[in-house]
């Protein structure tokens, strides 16, 4: 199966992801050899560090195509970025200064911080859902105030945010809180997209493979194929995430018909 990687930091020498060129390059060999065949690179952005405007990324993006490709890397690059969840952003979206998902302007990968839901994240959410833009809510399962309350993540869902869980949580690389989270998370159908968060050719590397078999061992293996390819498929063309088959892949699961929570949650689709 091939995979589409929607988080990756892998842009090197532009925020806390890859440091080097040759490190960069290691990154795409690992995803090339892992299945993943397009990479949406997301540099940080807006986060009180680092502040990587939509041109700078479309040329870092640009320049470090022509080195995969001199390389013998046949990997898709696109653009896009990982946006803090600040009141400033709707802003910057507004004038073009924020990089949407591949650039198509119809979904933003948002990050909250590491503890905390910050005051104000419903009115931001709010405003970029007003705006036509959909929010992918990234690694919600390593907030710890999101793993500790999961139905918060639910209520975002309901109005029509995406959410997009990290392989290694899966495989428990981050820690049991985190897994367990992430499997209450896309048991309840409030999971969308699998990806990376790549850091580094090392621990943190380019790598979906062992998410999914994970996420199918939970589930099924159609619903980890919505995760890691149907769905980011979808966001990188620019079109609406069908939640139907979500819906359709949780009632196929054993002992479904006793138990719908998640129900509500498509109510919009």
């Amino acid at each position: 199966m091939a995979f589409i990687d929607l988080h990756c930091h892998m842009l090197p020498g532009i925020d806390d992801g890859a440091k080097s060129t040759e490190q960069a390059l290691a990154m795409a060999r690992q995803a090339q050899a892992d299945g993943i065949r397009s990479v949406v690179v997301t540099p940080h952005h807006l986060n009180g560090v680092y502040l990587n405007l939509a041109e700078d990324i479309r040329q870092a993006v640009r320049a470090f195509k022509l080195l995969t490709l001199a390389n013998g890397i046949g990997i898709q690059l696109l653009p896009g970025s990982e946006l803090h969840l600040v009141p400033e952003l709707p802003d910057a979206l507004e004038r073009g200064e924020a990089m949407t998902i591949a650039d198509r302007g119809r979904a933003v990968l948002v990050e909250l911080p590491v503890f905390t839901v910050p005051v104000g994240a419903d009115q931001i959410l709010d405003d970029l859902l007003g705006m036509g833009l959909t929010p992918v809510i990234a690694h919600p399962e390593r907030n710890r105030a999101l793993a500790e309350r999961p139905e918060r993540l639910a209520d975002w869902v309901e109005r029509g945010c995406l959410a997009q869980v990290t392989a290694q949580s899966c495989t428990g690389a981050f820690g049991t809180v985190s897994q367990n989270a992430a499997k209450t998370m896309i048991g309840n159908g409030w999971i969308h997209v699998m990806a990376s968060d790549a850091h580094r050719d090392r621990r943190r590397i380019p790598q979906l493979s062992l998410g999914r078999d994970m996420v199918a061992s939970w589930t099924s293996p159609e619903l980890a194929r919505l995760l890691v390819l149907a769905y980011p498929k979808a966001l990188i063309n620019g079109q609406d995430v069908d939640r139907s088959l979500l819906l359709q892949a949780l009632a196929a699961l054993p002992g479904q018909q006793q138990r719908r929570p998640w129900w509500r949650l498509f109510r919009r689709s």
